[in-house]
């Protein structure tokens, strides 16, 4: 069991370093008091340049509340995410953390391409 932990988040980290959103992991986006948006998007899926696109522009205006992070599951390392936490199949994807991960909600692209649905949805979140 220590080793399967230990793997994941080694395996998390790996995927996350480097992103341009906020580089915070996703366990200590998970893990720390301000809420987390994360999107989860494939270089192949629909929309995903706009998708990306809208949620670094809301990122800059909700930067101070919430950790963004983004996860390219497209990457073959990336299947192990995908299993344990049960990626939906129609990317790209906003998943909402907060409270260390015991609240989350799931927003579909057409709401994150609506700038305001997706600000609605992370005030809303929020309070």
């Amino acid at each position: 069991m220590k080793k399967t932990v230990l793997g994941l988040f080694l395996f998390l980290s790996l995927i996350l370093c480097g992103l341009k959103v906020n580089a915070v992991s996703f366990s200590e986006a998970v893990n720390q008091s301000k809420p987390s948006a994360i999107l989860i998007y494939a270089d192949w899926a629909d929309d995903y340049q706009n998708v990306y696109n809208a949620f670094e522009t809301v990122s800059q205006t909700f930067g101070d509340r919430y950790n963004f992070v983004t996860i390219n599951i497209a990457d073959k390392e990336a299947k192990e995410f995908n299993k344990t936490f049960n990626i939906y199949p129609n990317l790209p994807y906003v998943l909402l953390f907060r409270d260390k991960g015991k609240m989350s909600r799931y927003l579909k692209k057409d709401c994150v391409l609506n700038t305001s649905c997706f600000t609605e949805k992370l005030t809303f979140f929020i309070n």
